[in-house]
C-alpha cells in the first residue's frame, strides 16, 4: 500500500495531504553547529511513517497508548507528531527542566505525568531521555534520531481513525492552579489550525514561517502545524536557543526572511526596552507578528514597534491575539495588515477616582468559534461605556474535555476565567476573575499593579505578582512580590511603594523583594500566582 493510500484512512489526512503536496522544506536550528537542518516536508512525511511502523510493531509491548514526546526539537522529533496519528495515538509533549531545577526530580515528575496520561512510548534525545532513563523502566524510551531509521515500511498501513479520536493531549497552564490535561480532537486541531491559515491568509508560494516557541506549550505547537499544513516554508529554532541569546530572534528572521512569526508579548518588551543596542535587522518582509499567551501592555508594544520601525518592521504586521490550551490554541486573531489597535477607556474606582487606560484588542473569533461575556462573579472595576464580564467561548476548536473528567458537551460554554468585554464584535482582556485583588473593598487588576512595581529600577519585569491578604490575616492588606536585583532593598521597597500609589491608587502593606528568578513560573514562562501566595504564605519568600 503506498503512503497516499494509507493516509485516506486517518483522520489526519489533511496534515500528511497537506506534507505530500508541497516541495518546500522545514529547517531546525542545530544550537550545537549553528547550523540549518533541512529536509523537504514530502521527506518529513517518509520519516513519520518509518516512525509510525516502528511505533505499530511496539504497540504491544509498550505500557500505555499516546507517544510522548520530550528535548529540543529536531526534524525527527517533529515527524514523530504525525507519526503518532499515522499510527492511530495521540501525541503529548512535556517540558524540559528549567534552570535551577532538581533534575532528578524533574524527571520523576515527569515520568509519573507521562504515565498519568497513558503514555507508552517516549521519544527524545539527550540528557533529558538519559535522565528519564535512570528513573524509569516503565515507560518505553528510545532515541527520537534512530527510531524506525529503515524500518521497512512497503507494507504499512495508517490506523484508522476518525475526526472525533484524540489527536493531542495537552497540559494547561495551570497558573491559577493545578495544571490539567486537556484532550484535543483531530477535528478540533485541523480546525484551529486551518482558520488560523484562512484569517492570517497564509500562503505556501509566498510565506516563510519562524518560530523559536517550544512544542510543549499549545502556541508552539499550533504556530508549527499551521506552517505545515500551510506547506510553506518553516523554521524552527529551540526555545534553549532563544532564552540563551532573545536578540537573535532578529538575526534569525533576517536569515531565513521569515513572513510571519509569533511570541508572547515579553519577548517584544525585551526588544522594545533595548532595542536601542541593536545594530542591523532587516524585517521588512514581515507581514504578521503574533503577540498571544499573556495580557498586553500598550505601552511596552509601541516601544517595540518604535525600536524596530528602522528595521523595516510594519506596524500593520502586528497581531495582538487570543487563545488558550482548551481551545487547542487561538480563539481570536486580527486580520493580516490590521495592526495593533487600543481602546481607551475611563476606570472607575469604588470611591469615584478616574483614570484613562489603554486595552490591547485582541481581533475577531475564528471561524467556527463564538464569544460570550456574562455577568462575573467577582466585582470588577466600572469601564465607562464598556460591558465587563467573565469571557466565555465555545466552538469547533474546543477540547474533548479533561483527561479523567466528564466531556464538555459540544454546545457547552467553557468559562476562560478571564474579564473582558466586545467592541465591535472584537475581545478585549483586561483580567481574570481569579486574579482579582480584593483590597480594602477595593477590586484591583494584579497586572496593573505588577506593571507600576516593575517600573523601578531593579524590579524585573514580568517577574512581579501582586495578591491580597485577608481582614483575618495579622497584616492585611495588598502584598507585591518583586524579584529585584540591586542593592539597597529599604529605597527598593519605598520606591515600588511609591510608584504603586502613584498609579494605581492603593498603598501596599508590604513588598517582599526576592532574587531573580525566585518567583514560581509555568512551563510556559506565566507567573504561578496560587503557588506564589501559599509559599508567602507558608513563609517561603521573605
Amino acid at each position: 500500500m503506498t503512503q497516499q493510500t494509507a493516509v485516506v484512512k486517518t483522520g489526519a489526512a489533511p496534515f500528511l495531504d497537506a506534507m505530500l503536496g508541497t516541495d518546500t522544506s522545514l529547517s531546525v536550528l542545530n544550537p550545537e553547529t549553528g547550523e540549518w537542518d533541512s529536509k523537504t516536508w514530502r521527506d518529513v512525511h517518509a520519516r513519520s511513517v518509518e516512525i509510525a511502523t516502528a511505533l505499530l510493531d511496539d504497540r504491544d509491548r509498550a505500557a500505555g497508548a499516546a507517544v510522548g514526546l520530550i528535548g529540543d526539537p529536531t526534524l525527527d522529533l517533529i515527524a514523530a507528531i504525525p507519526a503518532a496519528w499515522l499510527a492511530g495515538v495521540p501525541v503529548s509533549m512535556l517540558p524540559g527542566p528549567i534552570r535551577g531545577a532538581d533534575r532528578r526530580r524533574w524527571a520523576q515528575t515527569t515520568v509519573d505525568r507521562f504515565a498519568s496520561i497513558g503514555v507508552g512510548t517516549v521519544l527524545g534525545g539527550g540528557d533529558q531521555l538519559d535522565l528519564l532513563g535512570e528513573t524509569t523502566t516503565s515507560l518505553r524510551l528510545a532515541s527520537a534520531a534512530e527510531y524506525g531509521v529503515g524500518v521497512d515500511t512497503s507494507a504499512f498501513v495508517a490506523a484508522v481513525t476518525g475526526p472525533g479520536d484524540p489527536a493531542v493531549l495537552q497540559g494547561t497552564a495551570g497558573s491559577t492552579g493545578d495544571p490539567k490535561t486537556a484532550v484535543l480532537s483531530m477535528a478540533a486541531v485541523w480546525t484551529n489550525t486551518a482558520e488560523l491559515i484562512d484569517r492570517l491568509d497564509m500562503r505556501r508560494d509566498r510565506d516563510a514561517a519562524f518560530s523559536w516557541l517550544p512544542l510543549y506549550h499549545d502556541m508552539g505547537l499550533t504556530f508549527l502545524l499551521a506552517g505545515l499544513a500551510a506547506g510553506g516554508r518553516m523554521y524552527v529554532v529551540p526555545n534553549t536557543a532563544f532564552a540563551a541569546a532573545p536578540f537573535k530572534w532578529l538575526d534569525w528572521l533576517t536569515e531565513t526572511g521569515a513572513t510571519i512569526t509569533g511570541a508572547p508579548n515579553f519577548a517584544y518588551d525585551i526588544l522594545g526596552k533595548y532595542g536601542r543596542l541593536l545594530q542591523s535587522a532587516d524585517l521588512s518582509r514581515l507581514r504578521v507578528a503574533i503577540s498571544g499567551g499573556e495580557p498586553i501592555d500598550p505601552d511596552a508594544f509601541d516601544r517595540f514597534l518604535a525600536e524596530t520601525a528602522r528595521f523595516g518592521f510594519d506596524p500593520a504586521a502586528a497581531a495582538p491575539a487570543y487563545g488558550m490550551a482548551e481551545s487547542t490554541c487561538a480563539i481570536t486573531m486580527p486580520e493580516a495588515g490590521e495592526g495593533a489597535v487600543y481602546d481607551e477607556v475611563r476606570v472607575t474606582g469604588p470611591e469615584g477616582e478616574s483614570r484613562l487606560k489603554r486595552y490591547a484588542t485582541l481581533g475577531r473569533p475564528l471561524g467556527g468559534m463564538e464569544i460570550r461575556i456574562v455577568a462575573s462573579s467577582v466585582e470588577v472595576p466600572d469601564i465607562s461605556g464598556r460591558e465587563v464580564g467573565q469571557v466565555q467561548v465555545r466552538g469547533t476548536s474546543m477540547m474533548t474535555g479533561y483527561l479523567g473528567h466528564e466531556p464538555l458537551a459540544d454546545d457547552a460554554w467553557f468559562d476562560t476565567g478571564d474579564l473582558g468585554y466586545l467592541v465591535d464584535g472584537r475581545l478585549v482582556i483586561c483580567g481574570r476573575a481569579k486574579e482579582i485583588v480584593i483590597v480594602a473593598g477595593r477590586n484591583l487588576f494584579p497586572v496593573e499593579l505588577e506593571r507600576a512595581a516593575a517600573t523601578v529600577s531593579g524590579v524585573r519585569r514580568g517577574g512581579v505578582v501582586a495578591m491580597a491578604r485577608g481582614d483575618d490575616s495579622p497584616r492585611p492588606g495588598l502584598v507585591l512580590v518583586a524579584e529585584f536585583r540591586g542593592d539597597d532593598l529599604d529605597a527598593a521597597r519605598s520606591a515600588v511603594i511609591s510608584a504603586v500609589a502613584s498609579e494605581c491608587g492603593v498603598v501596599p502593606s508590604e513588598v517582599i523583594l526576592v532574587a531573580p528568578d525566585s518567583v514560581p513560573r509555568t512551563t510556559s514562562g506565566k507567573l504561578r500566582r496560587l503557588e506564589t501566595r501559599q509559599m508567602v504564605e507558608r513563609g517561603e519568600l521573605s
